[in-house]
């Protein structure tokens, strides 16, 4: 029995206004037919499968194209999503029962009464009606959920009782889970920061937790043989627990670009809790790629940028000048034209950065977009432009107002 984890699609993502719209559907057009040869019988998206709460038509269009895709061209008997920080749980929860004609099992949010467990359990029969699997399909979880309250707690009283909270509904859904499974394996979802994570890891922290650092993998319960976690962009094994992460399957940053792709694959033998997990490399459509340097470096770099993905990348550009150059934008743009033609990279941005001198003060400071800074980084750097002491206070009543905005 082979199943597939994958999370963090991001349908509807831009880089710097520059859709990724042909870089999902590149990748979905490799998932089916790989969903087909490797006889795949559960494919689980563990959230975030959209960028925005309210994505655009075209990427409903993808999510739900797919999903018949999947019915009719491979033998995934189940699909199982789940909810992630920047999805809307009522947005995916909304065709849930329509979505059952097609075996695809949606838990978008995590509901009012959470001792509901049956909510959360997706079992797997085989031909003689015997449970072969069973997934504790969890979404995303804030803490104001749990009944943590960011403004009554100091942040260490915070990363106890959210950790605490967290842990027994894990186990508690595992006791759910067992009644269903009898000596089936159980596997369970989650969309949290668990240990292991960067900080540029994922677009944003989602918990107050992610102030102290990520839960530890002792928050799940034993029982479950695989735990297919989501919202870290990057493929990693959390502390050489049964906690995997798959990250996100397409770049959605430079960072991102510099490193493959993944999918988890979890094997079962029949009849056995014992399994295999495998990391299965993601082709990409193309890359994100940083270009930093003086104008006469730039010059040299982009005659000579070459690539080996099927599309030419997308170009970050940061020019190091003395002063602003005037023109500077259209001269690039014609290099590019001129030596590549039609199937020239794509200029996400070109800026022009202060060259490093003693005597220029801006020297230090690096440019920045709005897009590449969290809104922690933005009030951090408001406060210091208007020249506010920022104290442990001031800094957990901004954390308390942002996490409970976002429940």
């Amino acid at each position: 029995m082979k199943i597939l984890h994958t999370s963090d699609w991001h349908l509807g993502a831009t880089f710097e206004g520059i859709g990724r719209e042909e870089d999902h559907k590149f990748f979905l057009n490799w998932l089916i037919p790989f969903l087909k040869e490797q006889e795949i019988v559960v494919l689980i998206i563990a959230g975030d499968l959209f960028d925005q709460t309210q994505p655009s038509a075209e990427a409903q269009r993808i999510y739900y194209q797919f999903l018949l895709s999947v019915s009719q061209k491979t033998d995934v008997k189940k699909v199982i999503i789940v909810g992630g920080n920047h999805d809307s749980p009522t947005r995916l929860d909304a065709p849930a029962e329509l979505l059952k004609l097609l075996d695809v099992f949606i838990v978008g949010g995590i509901s009012v009464d959470g001792k509901d467990f049956s909510r959360y359990l997706c079992s797997l029969k085989n031909e003689q009606n015997a449970v072969e699997l069973v997934v504790a399909a969890v979404p995303f979880i804030h803490e104001y959920r749990l009944g943590v309250r960011t403004s009554m707690h100091n942040e260490s009283e915070i990363h106890s009782l959210f950790k605490e909270k967290i842990q027994n509904f894990y186990f508690d859904l595992a006791d759910a889970a067992e009644q269903i499974a009898q000596d089936a394996p159980i596997i369970a979802t989650g969309h949290m920061a668990c240990r292991g994570s960067e900080l540029d890891d994922a677009p944003q922290e989602i918990h107050m937790i992610g102030t102290m650092g990520g839960l530890p993998s002792a928050i799940f319960d034993s029982r479950y043989s695989y735990i297919a976690l989501g919202h870290i962009h990057r493929a990693y094994r959390v502390d050489q627990s049964n906690a995997y992460y798959s990250g996100s399957p397409i770049p959605l940053s430079i960072k991102e670009s510099n490193y493959p792709r993944y999918v988890q694959l979890i094997s079962y033998e029949k009849g056995s809790k014992a399994k295999t997990v495998q990391k299965i490399e993601v082709p990409v459509l193309r890359k994100i790629l940083e270009v930093k340097s003086n104008l006469e470096q730039i010059h040299s770099i982009l005659l000579n940028i070459s690539w080996q993905t099927p599309m030419p990348p997308i170009l970050a550009i940061s020019v190091q000048v003395n002063s602003y150059h005037s023109g500077l934008d259209l001269e690039l743009k014609n290099i590019l034209k001129n030596k590549f033609q039609d199937a020239s990279p794509i200029i996400a941005y070109i800026r022009q950065i202060p060259a490093k001198s003693d005597n220029n003060v801006l020297a230090s400071k690096e440019a920045f977009s709005l897009k590449e800074l969290t809104p922690e980084q933005v009030f951090l750097k408001m406060c210091d432009t208007y020249n506010e002491i920022v104290d442990e206070n001031l800094l957990q009543a901004f954390r308390s107002l942002l996490n409970e905005e976002n429940i």
